[in-house]
């Protein structure tokens, strides 16, 4: 790990992802209340109202990239992939650390686990170096894990507004669904210009379900505040999660309001956001716009907010977090 350390929390599905991610404020995470919001409707995604969007226009901020991948803890070479990055985490710095317990801390990181899922660093799929951090799923579970990062972390020194990552994810076939599940998210109070500011706000990277199949979605969470209640959004794209490593980088830019995400070093976006998603569960109208928040807090695991339909096992290596863009090859 290059950059090291830890921040606050809100309610329903994503409600339940803030409360993952500041419940534990200081360190400590709590899960309780972990579950997520029903559905509404179908397809709903854990309250997120699942609708479709393909993605593709756009570009990002000048973003180049190559794919790559290694398996089977082959090491896909040993150039360092952190480089000048303000958050690199590789998974190799930690002997004594295997599996992983709830409220468990090491490095930047403090851990989030509820019972029906498991969580290590192991060897088992490697993107570089001997461990990648491993989420595993149990079936007809709602369940996950979950690292959070806040603090005094160089990320997190300016309160960014716009920010960019990758990272290398593998999802052991045959992988299974539900109607929602996160991957990563970033959160904190909603940008100083926006009419949201005082709300915490979560941009966060999510699968939802397409005719049975994980599919590559942006889930937003806003704070409730008066009269107007939690904001829970989504825009899902057409590109499945495939059972194989694929490198996953992104933009996040809360002032614009615009999110892209990227696979395997492509050009083109699979993914779009401008201004806001395609989806909320009401009373919320599906064009509110996502204020996006002064980033103070990063996570990544898998995490479901209803039953898996199968189990789901996912690693996750070298994720990188910076306030430039990332590439997906060193």
């Amino acid at each position: 790990m290059r950059s090291f350390v830890r921040s606050s929390c809100t309610g329903a599905l994503i409600c339940s992802v803030i409360a993952l991610a500041s419940c534990g404020g200081g360190g400590t995470t709590s899960t309780s209340g972990a579950t997520g919001a029903s559905s509404s409707g179908a397809g709903g995604a854990g309250g997120i109202a699942a609708s479709t969007s393909t993605g593709g226009s756009g570009g990002s901020s000048g973003e180049t990239v190559g794919a790559g991948g290694a398996d089977a803890g082959v090491d896909a070479g040993s150039v360092d992939p952190c480089g000048t990055a303000l958050f690199c985490e590789k998974f190799d710095d930690y002997d004594g650390v295997k599996a992983i317990a709830d409220k468990q801390k090491f490095g930047p990181w403090h851990a989030a686990l509820n019972q029906g899922a498991a969580m290590d660093l192991d060897g088992t799929h490697t993107m570089s170096g001997s461990s990648a951090l491993h989420v595993h799923i149990d079936n007809a579970v709602t369940a996950g894990g979950r690292l959070f990062a806040d603090g005094a972390q160089p990320i997190f020194a300016s309160a960014p507004t716009h920010v960019y990552g990758r990272m290398m994810m593998y999802i052991e076939p045959p992988n299974g669904t539900s109607i929602h599940w996160t991957f990563f998210g970033v959160s904190g109070d909603a940008e100083p210009s926006s009419p949201a500011v005082g709300r915490n706000a979560s941009y966060i990277m999510s699968s939802l379900p397409k005719n049975g199949v994980n599919t590559y979605s942006f889930v937003y969470g806003l704070q409730a505040q008066g009269n107007d209640g939690f904001h829970d959004c989504s825009s899902q794209s057409s590109t499945n999660m495939p059972s194989s490593w694929a490198c996953i980088s992104f933009e996040m830019d809360s002032v614009a309001r615009k999110l892209r995400m990227y696979k395997d070093g492509a050009v083109d976006p699979i993914l779009s956001v401008d201004d806001h998603g395609t989806g909320c569960v009401a009373p919320t109208s599906k064009d509110s716009p996502w204020y996006g928040p002064s980033v103070s807090q990063l996570f990544v695991g898998a995490w479901s907010f209803h039953q898996m339909n199968a189990p789901l096992d996912v690693w996750v290596d070298d994720l990188i977090v910076d306030t430039k863009p990332v590439s997906c090859s060193p």
